[in-house]
């Protein structure tokens, strides 16, 4: 004969505090985004610019990305020749002071992402430092 010695509740939860842990490991990137400086330093009214490249695999060699950056200090504007590149090939982001943008220096953040139904983002830093004018 059997006997009920608890409800299932607490036998699931042995069950699970018993079961081994399972080590998280993160996916590598897809691919990686490539500046060609990582600072510029620009006087106010001036103008920066770096090279973006990328490394991908090549089931990704045709996907375009689009590109931003965020960070900026007031007055600093920024664009992408071509806004919109592919993998395999490379943009420049320019970014553009005016007079009165503040001097000082500003963490940014160059992110990409792919323009598919299923978008893949990285990211890099970039440091803008800003003199006077």
């Amino acid at each position: 004969m059997y006997h009920k010695i608890g409800g299932v509740a607490p036998v699931a939860l042995a069950l699970v505090l018993a079961a081994p842990a399972v080590a998280a490991v993160a996916a590598p990137a897809e691919y990686t985004m490539n500046l060609s400086k990582s600072a510029a330093t620009v006087q106010a009214g001036g103008l920066g610019s770096t090279l973006i490249t990328f490394t991908e695999p090549s089931r990704l060699e045709n996907t375009r990305v689009t590109l931003s950056v965020t960070g900026l200090p007031p007055g600093v504007t920024a664009g992408f020749l071509p806004a919109k590149p592919c993998l395999c090939g490379s943009s420049i982001m320019f970014l553009r002071t005016s007079s009165s943008t503040p001097a000082g220096t500003s963490a940014l953040t160059v992110t990409a992402i792919t323009i598919s139904s299923d978008p893949i983002g990285t990211t890099a830093p970039f440091s803008l430092t800003v003199t006077g004018g």
